[in-house]
């Protein structure tokens, strides 16, 4: 099993766990928000400029996810929904473990 393979699993096993004691669907009112999307030169750059500038948020995290094809998305995710945030990244190819 590779490493990229096994922190994967942990992920996906650390992310059922807090679901399961989180419990899924928490609400609306804590759900995950898209921001901004960015594309084009630059686009990573602006993305974490705009991260910085958002600042922190409580109970969640502010998130630059890579998309496909050099695209960026702006996101704050409740810590409730981090599993599915994630596994949601993975179905499309965008997320392949944690570096």
């Amino acid at each position: 099993m590779s490493l990229r393979t096994r922190i994967t699993a942990s992920v996906l096993a650390a992310g059922a766990a807090t679901a399961l004691t989180v419990g899924l669907g928490t609400g609306t009112a804590n759900a995950e928000t898209h921001l901004r999307h960015y594309s084009g030169y630059d686009a990573e750059w602006a993305c974490n400029a705009d991260k910085a500038a958002y600042g922190s948020v409580t109970g969640a995290v502010v998130l630059c996810d890579r998309l496909n094809n050099g695209r960026y998305r702006l996101s704050v995710v409740p810590y409730g929904e981090m599993p599915l945030h994630l596994l949601g990244l993975m179905a499309t190819g965008s997320f392949d473990g944690l570096s």
